[in-house]
């Protein structure tokens, strides 16, 4: 599948969706769903062509040749991101990590199967979903989720506590023993050296324990699409994205960390 075509099928997406939040609702978070005020009024308008980064994972996702995955997002905020992948893949089983109860606006268009007030069960489509309320810093909570999500992951997506304590510690109580042989690892918006420095760490111990892995920076737009920057993101992957992005000749500035072919391309984010 070529990647326009991933990209038509999530505008479509997002266009069925007249608002992703209600004012109550973001007001009554205690941390805003994540969406920060001063870009709160940017969650629904249209976003253009370009490649952002839930198009980017559903694209390299095809490459696995799997008709089932498993996709795992920490810090779901609005869902936004995490209803675009629920009405893109299928067969699937999806998982989400959040502080917050799932956002009633999208939470209303999934049919709930279970609620034991921290667990939440779902589907959509032929899809199921598990929607799990903890905290990143939390070790029991990752123990628990760890035990929900059970056999190894597909895809993980990176987007709750934009520290670089956040990420170690999503890293240490969850990711590195939920990899599947086929995986995505991916981190949005590495926005300082700290964050930089600790994707860098993990892609590295990564590496150590599985030589077929490579991994890179690459600049992409986010669930605002052309109305904010670019975002600094991060992939860890048992795909060789060079090859992929050779072969397809994605526009996207990236920079190959490690690769399992031998060209290296220019600097990202320095």
């Amino acid at each position: 599948m070529k990647i326009s075509e991933i990209q038509n099928i999530n505008r479509q997406t997002l266009k069925s969706v007249d608002s992703f939040i209600d004012d109550k609702d973001y007001n009554g978070s205690p941390d805003n769903y994540g969406l920060p005020q001063h870009v709160r009024h940017l969650i629904d308008l249209p976003i253009d062509n370009k490649i952002t980064y839930v198009d980017l994972i559903m694209f390299l996702q095809t490459h696995f040749n799997k008709e089932k995955v498993k996709y795992v997002e920490i810090g779901v905020s609005v869902l936004k991101t995490f209803y675009q992948v629920s009405q893109f893949l299928s067969n699937s089983k999806l998982y989400a990590f959040d502080i917050n109860e799932p956002n009633p606006t999208i939470r209303n268009k999934f049919n709930l199967t279970s609620d034991d007030g921290k667990l939440r069960e779902f589907k959509t489509k032929d899809n199921e979903i598990c929607y799990f309320q903890g905290d990143v810093f939390n070790k029991e909570d990752f123990e628990r989720f760890k035990n929900t999500v059970g056999s190894k992951v597909n895809i993980i997506f990176s987007d709750a506590h934009h520290t670089g304590l956040g990420l170690s510690s999503e890293y240490t109580n969850f990711i590195k023993d939920a990899l599947d042989e086929d995986f995505i690892l991916y981190y949005d918006d590495l926005g300082n050296d700290t964050m930089r420095t600790i994707f860098l760490e993990i892609a590295q111990d990564i590496r150590t324990r599985r030589k077929d892995t490579s991994s890179a920076l690459v600049e992409v737009n986010g669930w605002l699409g052309q109305h904010e920057h670019a975002h600094l993101n991060g992939i860890v992957t048992s795909l060789n994205l060079q090859e992929i992005f050779d072969a397809n000749e994605l526009n996207i500035p990236h920079q190959i960390l490690y690769s399992q072919t031998p060209a290296i391309t220019g600097p990202v984010g320095s």
